[in-house]
């Protein structure tokens, strides 16, 4: 009776769910948050211990608080709000129970860098939370509570300000400072939220849990081409490596300096917390997933992969446990796994992972109409074309099979990206132009994924260019795709399937134009650090420049980064017959 009754509250949240209040993507590195949780919380094991001191005339609501803080601090949102609801109930005027709702609901409390991607990226939307949250028009469950998050966050609030003159003055502190980030009156909520929390870690300095949420919000993150830190990053880490040096233990803050240095010229610096943050907190996917981040950036492809295989394990149980547990984290964690998997040259895991996704998702009617590009299916079809189109299967591309019709502009865009590169390289350029011509009409309609597809059909017609035109000419299309590619919002993993240097190093090798060809291989190797991919590209370029000595060092190098992969990888095949020593 109770899984009927969850299922039924499951459908009817769905049916009324397109009527909510439109929001961004969440960030698929979070579980993105939905309707308000089901009740009642369970005290778990593995959580990270968290201690704060709160007002609250309930010892079992002070547990479930600290229980909340700690899966907020591991962007567990879907519990966290769960944690802070039991809360809430357990003592219906405890402040910082409505606080860590709001917290928790919108799905925001990420890094600074997150924020500012489009919203079709999962970025924050422009003035959502400027809706009336007493609008009659606001869709509720059956228990009154908003089905959008933002509103509900803005819900509570308002509830902690008007119990804010029942608790401490630093309690009081850290709802001023939530409501600054929720007042719909404002048009600088952010920076507003940052100035309450200074006003807060003054007053009380040695707070870690203000110093590491001040932290988080100051990551501006890293210029995409440049990878110089943007206006308050720098001081955001020196703010959370402060508190790790006073407390090795402060989980939230290890987890945050991992999202501090990725995408930075040195993610290497985040090493001890990708190592502390899993010890710290050994049952939530997330804390599981991020250190692969940084290890897939520094040359530790291992060590990524051993992450993501871990998280994915660990939230299969949880999966398993709950018909009602989103699968979008599981679907982004294992297109990482598929990314890395790619890094490694390991061709058929990466496509067991993608099968996986594929076969074990399949699309709701409600995720089959909408637009969004997180769903599991569609990012295991992602990950379908972008291990094709690294590995070069081309036949395998044009099977007219393997990558399924799919009528939705994104998908059938980049399955078109992928054929026509693969008629290229099968000489059906009349093929391939027709196809170009099609791209471009499915990139015209996307709504998601727009720019990283716009990049893909001049990629497409750079590449198309240098079959069968002026070398010269696309060349520097290609260059200035490459940079364009290059200068993306950072995003985990890449918005776009590989560098585009790569597609231009592959596209001068097969032309003889081995002197343009190492030019994109050693970009792609400073791009991704330690590639074998990358390497194998540079020793069949020199070779074919007659540097027989430097090519066969390229060569041992990339075996040795490549000494897992796939005995019948096309680049391997093709290095080997080469003056190369064979494996």
């Amino acid at each position: 009776m109770k899984i009927a009754c969850r299922l039924a509250i499951g459908l009817l949240l769905a049916s009324v769910a397109a009527e909510a209040q439109v929001r961004p993507e969440a960030d698929l590195c979070a579980v993105p948050p939905g309707a308000q949780p089901l009740l009642p919380a369970k005290l778990m094991t593995g959580m990270g211990t968290t201690n704060m001191v709160v007002t609250t005339s309930s010892d079992e609501a002070r547990k479930f608080f600290n229980q909340g803080i700690s899966q907020m601090h591991s962007f567990w949102f879907l519990e966290s709000e769960r944690s802070f609801l039991q809360a809430a109930t357990l003592d219906p005027n405890m402040a910082m129970a409505y606080w860590g709702i709001s917290v928790s609901a919108a799905g925001d409390y990420r890094p600074a860098f997150q924020l500012i991607r489009d919203p079709n990226e999962g970025g924050r939307a422009p003035g959502p939370e400027a809706t009336s949250a007493q609008s009659a028009t606001v869709p509720r469950s059956t228990n009154g509570a908003a089905l959008s998050p933002v509103v509900r966050a803005k819900e509570a609030a308002e509830k902690a300000m008007t119990l804010r003159d029942k608790v401490s003055a630093r309690e009081r502190l850290y709802i001023e400072a939530e409501w600054a980030r929720r007042n719909p009156a404002s048009t600088s909520r952010d920076a507003d939220h940052i100035t309450a929390l200074r006003k807060l870690i003054a007053a009380h300095p040695d707070d870690e849990e203000a110093a590491s949420i001040l932290g988080l919000a100051l990551l501006d993150g890293y210029d995409s081409v440049t990878k110089k830190p943007r206006t308050h990053t720098l001081e955001g880490i020196a703010l959370l490596e402060s508190v790790v040096a006073g407390n090795d233990e402060a989980f939230g803050a290890h987890h945050y300096l991992i999202h501090g240095y990725e995408g930075s010229e040195t993610p290497e610096r985040a090493w001890h917390a990708c190592r502390r943050y899993p010890e710290l907190v050994t049952n939530i996917p997330h804390a599981l997933h991020m250190p692969g981040h940084i290890y897939a950036q520094s040359d530790r492809i291992d060590d990524a992969i051993a992450a993501f295989a871990a998280a994915a394990d660990n939230e299969r149980g949880y999966m398993g446990a709950d018909v009602l547990y989103p699968n979008g984290h599981h679907g982004h964690n294992v297109h990482f796994l598929i990314h890395s998997l790619n890094l490694e040259g390991r061709y058929n895991d990466s496509m067991t992972a993608v099968r996986h996704l594929m076969n074990d998702f399949k699309e709701t009617p409600r995720e089959r109409t909408g637009s969004n590009q997180r769903v599991t299916y569609r990012q295991g079809y992602y990950g379908l074309v972008k291990t094709l189109v690294r590995f070069q299967r081309w036949d395998v591309i044009l099977d007219g099979s393997t990558i399924p019709v799919y009528d939705r502009p994104e998908q059938h865009a980049w399955r078109l990206w992928a054929t026509g590169l693969a008629q290229i390289n099968r000489q059906q350029l009349d093929a391939a132009r027709a196809t170009l011509k099609e791209m471009g009409a499915q990139v015209k309609n996307a709504t998601g994924s727009k720019r990283p597809l716009s990049i893909a059909e001049m990629e497409l017609e750079a590449t198309l260019m240098a079959h069968t035109g002026d070398r010269k000419k696309a060349f520097d299309l290609f260059r200035k795709v490459a940079t364009d590619e290059a200068a993306l919002l950072y995003t985990e993993p890449p918005s776009y399937p590989r560098p585009v240097v790569e597609g231009m190093g592959n596209t001068a090798l097969a032309l003889g134009e081995a002197v343009t060809a190492e030019e994109g291989y050693r970009i792609a190797l400073q791009r991704e650090p330690g590639s074998g991919r990358a390497l194998l590209g540079i020793a069949n370029a020199l070779m074919a420049q007659g540097r027989i000595i430097e090519g066969r060092l390229a060569h041992e190098r990339a075996l040795v980064a490549w000494n897992k992969a796939d005995v019948d990888v096309a680049m391997i095949k093709s290095t080997s017959r080469t003056d190369a020593p064979r494996r």
